[in-house]
């Protein structure tokens, strides 16, 4: 296993109650770029990790990340191939993106396990990280998770896409499409079979730390039936929806997300 090591010079802001640093860093022999927020004063709340979907990058988690960041430490990092870390040869399947999360929880050295929150495809990459390295999280917090079987196809996941549009905000909207085009077409359909192809409702099953399942209530991407049969496979599950919301939740809740996100500790 490559040991992540850190290049480049960290970019660094004060943000109100918050200390925020960009940097790059080396894992799995990839370069990723994350952003790490800390509590000004220091506080005593686990840490959080906040890994984003297929397309886009860690940057629509900032209301979430700073509402998390006036009670504890978060860290953001932009999956490789997404967001500002660079490409690698070839698109990472969900195990790899999961093993680039496992080695950096564990280079940041924290004095106890933080909770995992996957939004999307980062629902999979959290899950799989867990379940490949019991132990490593205090819980695990799966967002507007993905793909539901019988509806694993690259149509049907754009049209609820499509539909999920008239639920948000027209910031969450323009930072979504900008993140795509950023992507990619190539990119993104050459990660997309990987998400599709990937069985959460297994590997959910190899999760020991307590799971909670949240979404929007009018998230046409995670339906509710959906998340009912992954509770059904968790060992500790947890069942939750934000009323009046789409996919991107977190964005337009912070708080609300924020705090459910903190009841795992």
């Amino acid at each position: 296993m490559t040991g992540p090591t850190t290049t480049g010079r960290p970019g660094r802001e004060r943000a109100s109650g918050r200390l925020v640093v960009r940097e790059t860093v080396t894992v799995q022999g990839h370069d990723v770029v994350v952003t790490r927020l800390t509590p000004t004063p220091p506080a005593s709340a686990a840490p959080v990790v906040l890994v984003h979907g297929i397309g886009v990058s860690g940057r629509y988690f900032g209301p979430l990340a700073h509402e998390l960041a006036l009670e504890g430490p978060v860290l953001v990092p932009d999956l490789p191939g997404f967001g500002a870390s660079p490409r690698p040869d070839a698109p990472l399947d969900i195990a790899d993106h999961a093993r680039v999360v496992v080695d950096l929880v564990r280079r940041e050295g924290w004095a106890e396990p933080p909770v995992l929150v996957g939004h999307s495809m980062g629902a999979q990459v959290v899950t799989e990280a867990a379940a490949q390295a019991p132990g490593l999280a205090a819980g695990v917090v799966l967002i507007g998770p993905v793909a539901e079987p019988g509806k694993r196809s690259a149509v049907r996941q754009a049209w609820r896409l499509l539909r999920d549009g008239r639920h948000e905000s027209a910031r969450a909207n323009w930072v979504v499409m900008t993140d795509y085009v950023r992507t990619g077409p190539r990119w993104y359909a050459a990660t997309l079979p990987h998400m599709l192809d990937y069985p959460l409702e297994e590997r959910i099953a190899d999760v020991h730390e307590p799971v909670l399942l949240l979404r929007g209530e009018h998230d046409p991407i995670a339906p509710p039936e959906y998340l009912e049969r992954l509770a059904a496979r968790a060992r500790d599950p947890r069942v939750d929806q934000v009323p009046g919301e789409g996919h991107v939740v977190m964005m337009h809740r912070p708080r609300a997300a924020a705090a459910m996100c903190r009841s795992l500790r």
